[in-house]
């Protein structure tokens, strides 16, 4: 009985003289501040039955006002079918201490020659940061038409950012 209490004694003083452990390091968040991206993205445009292929390239900017959320502008450039601008007025919501957001946007192009709503697009992906400034993302969107001709959008891309 002696001994058993001897030995725990010596657990209770070392325990006391170890170190405690480290707590767990904090993921990185987003930076409070302007975030500029690019990106290469394409899909699929379904109406009336059939589908239209999409190749897009997209320049967002952002700015990061904390608890994840980010109001955006995009600018898009379509390369197919055809030439086209669109703008993308849009939110974003970061995870906090995860590589995982949300985001949506309306959609205004000028697929067929003149400016009209064409989607409401709701979507997400994953970052990787690389550095506190620089990261890449992939995501994927899904839309909702907002007029007679538009279709059902769904869309892939893929791009970096800068953070400042």
């Amino acid at each position: 009985m002696r001994v058993r209490n001897l030995a725990l004694a010596a657990a209770l003083a070392c325990s006391a003289v170890a170190p405690a452990p480290a707590p767990a390091r904090d993921v990185p968040g987003r930076p409070v501040g302007f975030t500029v991206s690019a990106d290469l993205g394409g899909g699929a445009e379904l109406a009336h039955g059939s589908s239209t292929g999409l190749l897009e390239m997209e320049l967002t900017a952002g700015y990061h006002v904390g608890k994840g959320f980010s109001p955006e502008m995009s600018l898009v450039l379509g390369l197919a079918p055809g030439t086209y601008i669109a703008v993308r007025p849009g939110l974003h919501y970061a995870f906090q201490e995860t590589p995982f957001y949300l985001r949506a946007a309306f959609d205004a192009g000028s697929a067929g020659g003149t400016m009209r709503w064409r989607w409401l697009l709701a979507g997400g992906g994953a970052e990787l940061r690389l550095t506190d400034v620089v990261g890449g993302y992939a995501e994927i969107d899904l839309g909702v038409p907002l007029g007679p001709s538009s279709g059902v959008p769904l869309l892939t891309r893929a791009g970096i950012f800068l953070s400042f």
